[in-house]
């Protein structure tokens, strides 16, 4: 799948970014303290010192403004939790905010917090309600996933030129086992890939139970993806899915393959095993 790790050793001593072609390469933020990008699966990878909730306003930002200016709109489907919390500390005038709609990658059933924490950012923002596409609340969580699939399939600030929608940027938080969305290891849904549906519908413990989903298909059809892995906690994995030392469906951040660019944004907690890694990769060939 990836560079080897003398290839990426390399792009580590050589920081480097793959851009997408529409947007402009913002400036480095103080925090950030590397940056390198791994080859085949186009990972841009920014490891900062410290909270980078700027940092994402400051990418979001990048490629609201893009999309504005080429479409008219800004789409942008986002998880629950501190990756969307971030978006609350966005500037009035950052871009205009009065043409952003947002999707969810995931939604718990019934409890809907994703919506709910979404909702509560928005307002800071002053965004219409209207113009925040929750999951529908009534139905099977069955009916549910193929309702929203359908919302999804007709907004006009999605792509749908392809055979899945695609948004003009997705968040993805992901946990120490390397899920993101409620696309968890070895799971039906994340054995859905391929299946070219957009919406699934699941149980698991692991989401408290019912939930609906963009499927790994629709992560992948999504124009700029920005997978966020911070903390120690997160370290085994980010170095697994940066080493490419994963199996099938194991490590379902790992498969995210944006269609213009991925960005993963760590710490230097996250980052720290696959430091480890390089190190005695290096040590080896000295």
């Amino acid at each position: 799948y990836l560079a080897t790790k003398m290839a990426i050793s390399l792009l580590v001593l050589v920081p480097s970014l793959v851009l997408p072609h529409n947007v402009r390469h913002p400036a480095v933020r103080m925090g950030c303290v590397d940056e390198f990008s791994i080859s085949k699966e186009i990972k841009a990878v920014r490891v900062f010192d410290g909270d980078y909730a700027a940092d994402i306003r400051e990418l979001v930002t990048e490629v609201a403004t893009a999309s504005i200016a080429e479409k008219g709109s800004f789409s942008l489907a986002v998880p629950g939790g501190s990756v969307v919390a971030a978006l609350g500390g966005l500037e009035p005038d950052a871009f205009d905010i009065s043409r952003m709609h947002i999707f969810f990658c995931n939604e718990k059933i019934p409890s809907m917090p994703c919506y709910d924490g979404a909702m509560a950012e928005m307002k800071k923002l002053g965004v219409p309600a209207e113009q925040v596409h929750g999951v529908p609340a009534e139905g099977s969580v069955q009916e549910i996933a193929d309702s929203y699939a359908e919302v999804l399939k007709a907004h006009p600030s999605i792509d749908n030129s392809g055979p899945l929608p695609s948004v003009d940027m997705m968040l993805l938080g992901t946990g120490p086992d390397g899920h993101c969305g409620c696309l968890f290891p070895d799971s039906a849904e994340i054995k859905a890939t391929g299946s070219g549906k957009a919406v699934l519908a699941g149980h698991d413990t692991r989401a408290d139970g019912d939930f609906v989903a963009v499927s790994m298909d629709m992560m992948c059809a999504a124009k700029i993806v920005l997978v966020s892995a911070a903390g120690a906690g997160r370290a085994p994995m980010v170095a697994k899915a940066l080493s490419g030392e994963f199996e099938a469906y194991d490590c379902p951040a790992a498969m995210v393959d944006a269609k213009e660019d991925t960005f993963w944004f760590t710490d230097s907690e996250g980052i720290s095993e696959f430091d480890s890694e390089l190190a005695s990769e290096e040590d080896e060939e000295d």
